[in-house]
Protein backbone atom coordinates (compact mmCIF):
# COMPACT_ATOMS: atom_id res chain seq x y z
CA UNK A 1 0.00 0.00 0.00
CA UNK A 2 1.77 3.12 -1.14
CA UNK A 3 1.41 6.59 1.17
CA UNK A 4 2.17 10.06 0.70
CA UNK A 5 2.14 12.81 2.90
CA UNK A 6 0.90 16.45 1.45
CA UNK A 7 2.68 19.03 3.60
CA UNK A 8 0.68 21.95 3.94
CA UNK A 9 2.85 25.50 4.28
CA UNK A 10 1.67 25.44 8.69
CA UNK A 11 3.31 22.33 8.69
CA UNK A 12 5.42 22.26 11.68
CA UNK A 13 7.50 19.15 12.99
CA UNK A 14 7.01 17.24 9.70
CA UNK A 15 7.07 13.63 10.66
CA UNK A 16 9.06 11.36 9.31
CA UNK A 17 6.82 8.53 7.88
CA UNK A 18 8.55 4.99 7.32
CA UNK A 19 7.47 4.32 3.23
CA UNK A 20 5.83 7.30 3.24
CA UNK A 21 6.63 9.38 -0.08
CA UNK A 22 6.20 13.54 0.70
CA UNK A 23 5.10 16.57 -1.27
CA UNK A 24 5.02 20.00 -0.49
CA UNK A 25 1.57 21.72 -1.01
CA UNK A 26 2.62 25.47 -2.16
CA UNK A 27 4.70 26.76 0.76
CA UNK A 28 4.62 23.50 1.99
CA UNK A 29 7.63 22.39 -0.30
CA UNK A 30 9.87 25.07 1.61
CA UNK A 31 8.80 23.58 5.07
CA UNK A 32 9.98 19.83 3.28
CA UNK A 33 12.84 21.40 2.06
CA UNK A 34 14.15 22.83 5.66
CA UNK A 35 13.09 19.96 6.78
CA UNK A 36 15.82 17.76 4.51
CA UNK A 37 12.39 15.95 3.00
CA UNK A 38 13.03 14.81 -0.36
CA UNK A 39 9.79 15.34 -2.58
CA UNK A 40 8.28 13.28 -5.34
CA UNK A 41 6.25 16.94 -6.43
CA UNK A 42 5.27 20.25 -5.28
CA UNK A 43 2.47 21.66 -6.00
CA UNK A 44 0.40 24.72 -5.59
CA UNK A 45 -0.24 28.51 -6.54
CA UNK A 46 2.70 29.60 -4.41
CA UNK A 47 1.52 32.86 -3.37
CA UNK A 48 2.52 31.75 0.21
CA UNK A 49 6.29 30.92 -0.77
CA UNK A 50 7.46 34.48 -1.49
CA UNK A 51 10.35 34.69 -3.61
CA UNK A 52 11.49 31.24 -3.30
CA UNK A 53 9.86 29.74 -6.49
CA UNK A 54 12.65 29.75 -8.43
CA UNK A 55 14.39 27.45 -5.53
CA UNK A 56 11.37 25.08 -5.22
CA UNK A 57 11.69 24.56 -8.76
CA UNK A 58 15.51 23.96 -9.13
CA UNK A 59 14.56 20.82 -6.56
CA UNK A 60 11.81 19.01 -7.44
CA UNK A 61 8.96 18.78 -9.90
CA UNK A 62 6.81 21.61 -9.64
CA UNK A 63 3.37 21.65 -10.94
CA UNK A 64 2.11 25.39 -10.73
CA UNK A 65 -1.51 26.87 -10.75
CA UNK A 66 -3.34 30.07 -10.83
CA UNK A 67 -4.60 31.96 -8.30
CA UNK A 68 -8.03 32.30 -9.35
CA UNK A 69 -8.95 29.02 -9.66
CA UNK A 70 -12.38 26.43 -8.16
CA UNK A 71 -9.86 24.27 -5.97
CA UNK A 72 -7.97 25.06 -2.93
CA UNK A 73 -4.14 23.81 -3.86
CA UNK A 74 -4.54 20.75 -1.03
CA UNK A 75 -7.48 19.40 -3.03
CA UNK A 76 -5.47 20.20 -6.46
CA UNK A 77 -2.36 17.82 -4.11
CA UNK A 78 -4.93 15.44 -3.55
CA UNK A 79 -6.09 14.72 -6.99
CA UNK A 80 -2.36 14.45 -8.32
CA UNK A 81 -1.60 11.94 -5.64
CA UNK A 82 -4.81 9.63 -6.72
CA UNK A 83 -3.13 10.77 -10.21
CA UNK A 84 -0.36 8.66 -9.29
CA UNK A 85 -1.70 5.90 -7.52
CA UNK A 86 -1.15 6.44 -3.88
CA UNK A 87 -3.67 5.02 -1.29
CA UNK A 88 -2.59 6.04 1.70
CA UNK A 89 -2.80 9.63 1.96
CA UNK A 90 -2.02 11.97 4.73
CA UNK A 91 -2.75 15.59 4.74
CA UNK A 92 -0.30 17.05 7.15
CA UNK A 93 -0.65 20.85 8.99
CA UNK A 94 -4.04 21.50 7.97
CA UNK A 95 -5.76 21.35 11.12
CA UNK A 96 -4.55 24.99 12.46
CA UNK A 97 -3.94 28.62 10.61
CA UNK A 98 -7.12 30.07 8.71
CA UNK A 99 -10.83 28.78 10.37
CA UNK A 100 -11.68 28.36 6.30
CA UNK A 101 -8.96 26.18 4.97
CA UNK A 102 -9.34 23.69 8.34
CA UNK A 103 -12.82 23.53 7.74
CA UNK A 104 -12.05 22.55 3.81
CA UNK A 105 -9.86 20.19 4.83
CA UNK A 106 -11.70 18.91 6.76
CA UNK A 107 -14.54 18.67 3.88
CA UNK A 108 -12.33 17.04 2.00
CA UNK A 109 -12.28 13.51 4.53
CA UNK A 110 -15.98 14.06 5.06
CA UNK A 111 -17.34 14.62 1.95
CA UNK A 112 -14.59 13.71 -0.30
CA UNK A 113 -12.41 10.94 0.77
CA UNK A 114 -12.78 9.20 4.25
CA UNK A 115 -9.85 7.02 4.06
CA UNK A 116 -7.89 10.28 3.73
CA UNK A 117 -6.13 11.59 7.44
CA UNK A 118 -5.85 15.07 8.54
CA UNK A 119 -2.79 15.80 11.08
CA UNK A 120 -0.72 18.44 12.58
CA UNK A 121 1.86 18.37 15.59
CA UNK A 122 -0.70 18.17 17.80
CA UNK A 123 -4.16 16.36 16.52
CA UNK A 124 -4.84 13.62 13.88
CA UNK A 125 -8.48 12.93 12.51
CA UNK A 126 -9.77 10.42 10.83
CA UNK A 127 -13.22 9.06 9.40
CA UNK A 128 -13.80 5.52 11.01
CA UNK A 129 -16.57 2.99 9.23
CA UNK A 130 -17.88 0.02 11.30
CA UNK A 131 -15.64 -2.13 12.23
CA UNK A 132 -13.12 -3.01 15.36
CA UNK A 133 -10.02 -0.83 15.71
CA UNK A 134 -7.05 -0.77 17.94
CA UNK A 135 -5.75 2.54 18.72
CA UNK A 136 -2.10 2.64 20.05
CA UNK A 137 -1.46 5.58 23.07
CA UNK A 138 -0.08 8.15 21.09
CA UNK A 139 -1.80 11.15 21.54
CA UNK A 140 -3.37 12.57 25.72
CA UNK A 141 -6.89 12.66 24.41
CA UNK A 142 -9.49 10.10 22.24
CA UNK A 143 -12.82 12.25 20.89
CA UNK A 144 -15.66 10.47 18.92
CA UNK A 145 -18.28 12.57 17.00
CA UNK A 146 -21.01 10.87 15.35
CA UNK A 147 -21.59 12.08 11.57
CA UNK A 148 -24.44 9.86 11.48
CA UNK A 149 -26.83 7.74 14.13
CA UNK A 150 -23.83 5.49 14.93
CA UNK A 151 -23.48 2.83 17.88
CA UNK A 152 -19.67 2.62 19.70
CA UNK A 153 -18.09 0.39 22.31
CA UNK A 154 -14.67 1.98 23.60
CA UNK A 155 -12.38 0.00 26.07
CA UNK A 156 -8.89 0.24 27.53
CA UNK A 157 -10.08 3.97 28.36
CA UNK A 158 -10.73 6.28 31.17
CA UNK A 159 -14.62 6.02 29.83
CA UNK A 160 -15.66 2.54 28.70
CA UNK A 161 -18.53 2.62 26.15
CA UNK A 162 -20.77 -0.71 25.90
CA UNK A 163 -22.89 -0.16 22.48
CA UNK A 164 -23.37 3.52 23.24
CA UNK A 165 -25.56 5.10 20.95
CA UNK A 166 -24.41 8.65 19.94
CA UNK A 167 -26.22 11.21 16.86
CA UNK A 168 -24.79 14.13 15.48
CA UNK A 169 -25.83 16.39 18.87
CA UNK A 170 -23.49 14.65 21.19
CA UNK A 171 -20.70 15.57 22.53
CA UNK A 172 -20.42 13.52 25.77
CA UNK A 173 -17.63 11.54 23.90
CA UNK A 174 -14.67 14.17 23.79
CA UNK A 175 -11.94 14.19 25.49
CA UNK A 176 -11.76 10.66 26.57
CA UNK A 177 -8.05 9.34 27.67
CA UNK A 178 -6.10 5.68 26.89
CA UNK A 179 -5.18 4.57 30.24
CA UNK A 180 -3.63 0.88 28.73
CA UNK A 181 -0.89 0.34 26.20
CA UNK A 182 -3.89 0.69 23.63
CA UNK A 183 -7.62 1.37 23.23
CA UNK A 184 -10.03 -1.05 21.44
CA UNK A 185 -13.15 0.57 19.44
CA UNK A 186 -15.65 -0.65 17.67
CA UNK A 187 -17.94 0.82 15.29
CA UNK A 188 -20.95 -0.88 15.36
CA UNK A 189 -23.32 1.00 13.19
CA UNK A 190 -22.92 4.75 11.51
CA UNK A 191 -19.74 6.79 10.98
CA UNK A 192 -17.78 8.40 13.49
CA UNK A 193 -14.98 11.20 13.27
CA UNK A 194 -12.18 9.79 15.56
CA UNK A 195 -10.00 13.08 17.13
CA UNK A 196 -6.42 12.24 18.94
CA UNK A 197 -5.17 15.19 20.75
CA UNK A 198 -2.50 16.53 22.47
CA UNK A 199 -2.56 19.80 24.38
CA UNK A 200 -0.46 22.55 22.86
CA UNK A 201 2.54 23.48 25.25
Amino acid sequence: MSAIVLVSPLAEKIPRISGADYAGVDAGALRCMEAGIEMVFALGDFDTAGGALTQIKQQVECHILPCRKDETDMESALKEAYRRGYTTIILYGVLQGRFDHTMANLYLLLHRDPSLILMDAHNRVRVLLPGSYTVAKQYAYLSFLALEESSISESGVAYPLDHAHIDVTDIFTVSNEIVEEEAQITVHEGRVLMIEADDRP
